[in-house]
């Protein structure tokens, strides 16, 4: 048993990645044969679509009762995106920011990890504060393509060429592999944390996490061969963690109500940390608004102590 739930864990993790990309490609050919704007592609379907890993696999866990999964996946998925991704693309090439980043999605960013920072406060998500997320994403989504003055870069890749039927069977096989990947993953996941006597919590926070942002890093490392634009990985990232905070800590209350472990309470504290480092090295950066090599090694330093905290936590005392 213990092979095989070690063997879903992998093959979830395998086939929630090209599915994912499966997936963004169909329906972002599928908006362009339907005349659909290009930022509204951009914004919803590939900021939206590298976040569907950690959406289902969240709103999977919320279904099965393992609530740790669920949340930890989210806000954990938030910190290896800023930490992690931001941090090995900054070391990589250097990421300069558009202006607005820093006077629109931020602010954004940071009024929404604080609303989920208290709404985790009395260590319970009901239903209520579910949907109160939700409507917010919808709202923050609704209002960027509203605002949005000219068409956004979108990242080349398969689909481009695709009918209408073609791109409709493409984003259809996409979304069933990766609702089956997800459910494989955390089949898997939950296995290993009974098998191992290891919270479902941690298991979300690091091991799901990391493995659900695989989408993410592949469109940042796309992004910086294909176009050399680090823009485009901040704001990826960026709209992957709106995402992550509103709609994958929203749908899984929605779902099922469930109680969140006290142990969560740091690393909420740290999502929240780190989404206030990223504006202020984007703020005091030379050239200002540029993401350097210093702070993607000082990124990646803040995850690895962090991986090493969770790591002493889970050992234990002796």
């Amino acid at each position: 048993m213990l092979l095989l739930q070690l063997g879903a864990v992998a093959g979830g993790f395998l086939l929630l990645a090209w599915s994912a990309d499966r997936l963004v490609a169909g329906s972002a050919a599928l908006a362009r044969r339907l005349r659909v704007s290009s930022f509204a592609i951009g914004v919803v379907i590939l900021g939206f679509g590298t976040s569907l890993p950690e959406l289902l696999v969240s709103a999977l866990a919320a279904a099965r009762g393992s609530g740790g999964i669920a949340i930890g996946n989210a806000v954990g998925s938030n910190l290896a995106n800023i930490a992690l991704i931001l941090g090995a693309s900054a070391l990589l090439l250097p990421l300069a920011a558009a202006p607005e980043l820093l006077r629109r999605d931020l602010p954004l960013l940071l009024l929404a990890a604080a609303a989920a920072f208290l709404a985790l406060g009395d260590l319970h998500l009901a239903r209520w504060e579910g949907l109160l997320l939700l409507i917010a994403l919808a709202g923050v989504i609704a209002w960027l393509v509203r605002r949005r003055q000219g068409p956004a870069p979108i990242l080349p890749g398969p689909g481009e060429e695709l009918g209408a039927g073609a791109a409709l069977a493409l984003t259809l096989l996409g979304l069933a592999l990766l609702l089956a990947s997800a459910w494989a993953l955390v089949w898997g996941a939950v296995g290993l944390a009974r098998a191992f006597g290891v919270s479902e919590l941690l298991i979300g926070l690091t091991l799901i996490a990391i493995g659900t942002s695989l989408p993410e890093l592949a469109a940042s490392l796309a992004a910086l061969r294909r176009l050399r634009d680090g823009g485009l990985v901040l704001g990826n990232v960026v709209g992957s963690n709106l995402f992550n905070t509103l709609g994958v800590v929203g749908l899984p209350a929605v779902v099922r109500p469930f109680a969140v472990d006290a142990e969560l309470w740091p690393s909420a504290l740290l999502m929240l940390a780190l989404t206030a480092l990223l504006a202020a090295l984007l703020l005091v950066s030379r050239p200002r608004r540029t993401l350097g090599r210093g702070a993607g090694a000082l990124l990646l330093a803040c995850y690895a102590g962090y991986l090493i905290w969770m790591g002493a936590a889970a050992a234990g005392p002796g």
